[in-house]
């Protein structure tokens, strides 16, 4: 049977989406790969990639004035999930951004993209917040990735499950946990390694909770 004039099919809907993220993250790293060449020094080529080092969140330092860190913070929140640290980072997240956003997606566009809001907003403010400035060496910490978001889209499909009516959110919430349930130990301390930011984690986490809270009464 054909589709009505003016309508997309559902699983259009949920791959679309999910195809343009994935190619504005993988955009942004070639670009930073290609600027890092081409702007720093062959000896430094060893560190973070220039754009990471410029929109990565920097969390807040005690030992300096407050309110200068306030812009570069928000450049941070809103940057940081748009930024890896290298292929393989970016690959990792990239597979769990095409299944996760596939499901999310596919459930809601609209309620999917006001998680997204929610897990950035949260899990860039939870890090600058609560996140150590520096390590013990004094070298300044970075906090880059996707993870916070994708954290935020489990949070959100598993809050679904808890808040929503209806089978399909609970059952879509099984799946997620069943996938994901052993992975939630990298938005605490004592389970998270250190290369890991368990704080933009537990912020987005938290996020797409509360997104799911808030939209619980809304429609698909």
């Amino acid at each position: 049977m054909p589709a009505e004039p003016g309508r997309t099919s559902k699983p259009a809907d949920g791959l679309t989406p999910v195809i343009r993220w994935l190619a504005v993250l993988w955009s942004v790293e070639a670009a930073d790969h290609l600027l890092t060449w081409v702007l720093v020094p062959k000896a430094k080529l060893g560190q973070d990639g220039l754009l990471d080092s410029l929109g990565g969140l920097h969390p807040w330092d005690h030992g300096l004035p407050f309110w200068p860190q306030i812009p570069h913070a928000l450049l941070g929140m809103v940057c940081a999930p748009l930024l890896h640290g290298g292929w393989g980072h970016l690959i990792a997240n990239s597979l769990a951004i095409a299944l996760l956003g596939l499901i999310s997606f596919r459930y809601s566009r609209r309620l999917t993209g006001v998680a997204i809001v929610y897990s950035t907003v949260l899990s860039g403010a939870l890090t600058w917040i609560i996140a150590p400035a520096h390590l013990a060496d004094g070298t300044p910490i970075v906090h880059i990735g996707a993870s916070g978001v994708i954290f935020g889209l489990v949070g959100f499909l598993l809050g679904n499950g808890l808040f929503r009516r209806g089978c399909l959110p609970l059952c879509i919430c099984a799946v997620v946990l069943l996938l994901y349930g052993g992975s939630l130990g990298g938005m605490l301390p004592f389970f998270a390694d250190d290369q890991i930011s368990w704080q933009m984690h537990l912020g987005g986490f938290i996020g797409g909770l509360l997104a799911s809270w808030h939209l619980r009464r809304e429609r698909q």
